[in-house]
């Protein structure tokens, strides 16, 4: 079952165990981890439950979330996350261990999320030496004329050569 565990000397030592769909995180009554110091907004935080480990989301809260010292808006927990509320640190102990997940077992399938295309990176540039179909400056339809000219050049001067002896 995942939990928290407290991690902090200015608050009493806590392992919470983390039950239900989502878990609120905050100083006052009516959340389900209430946190009381004052680096914890009155509604801090979410846990949500997403298969068997949970996403944390900060609530725009005034002290911020940060997994792993990295201030985040949300963020997917995984085994032993370091996961801080305002200035109270606390330990992710998720459902899955860590070591677990590291190990790829015979026959597993995976999931990929596949990220919407945000078109070509800013630092992207064409090797091709042709260049593409609408680029300025393409020359091959010149350079197919030119080639039509000097075929029907080189055929006239044949035909004028042989023509003459």
């Amino acid at each position: 079952m995942p939990r928290l565990v407290s991690e902090s000397k200015e608050i009493p030592q806590m392992t919470i165990d983390l039950v239900g769909p989502r878990v609120a995180v905050g100083r006052v009554d009516g959340n389900e981890v209430q946190v009381v110091h004052g680096s914890i907004s009155s509604r801090h935080a979410e846990l949500v439950l997403e298969g068997v480990e949970y996403r944390v989301r900060d609530l725009e809260s005034t002290n911020g979330t940060r997994v792993n010292d990295e201030k985040i808006t949300e963020a997917l927990l995984q085994d032993r996350d370091r996961l801080q509320f305002g200035q109270i640190p606390f330990r992710y102990e998720g459902a899955v261990p860590r070591a677990a997940l590291a190990i790829p077992q015979a026959g597993a399938s995976f999931q990929m999320e596949i990220g919407v295309d945000e078109g070509i990176p800013d630092n992207f540039r064409n090797l091709s030496p042709i260049k593409g179909k609408g680029e300025a400056g393409s020359p091959i339809w010149i350079l197919a004329l030119g080639g039509a000219v000097a075929v029907l050049g080189l055929g006239y001067y044949v035909i004028r050569m042989l023509s003459t002896s």
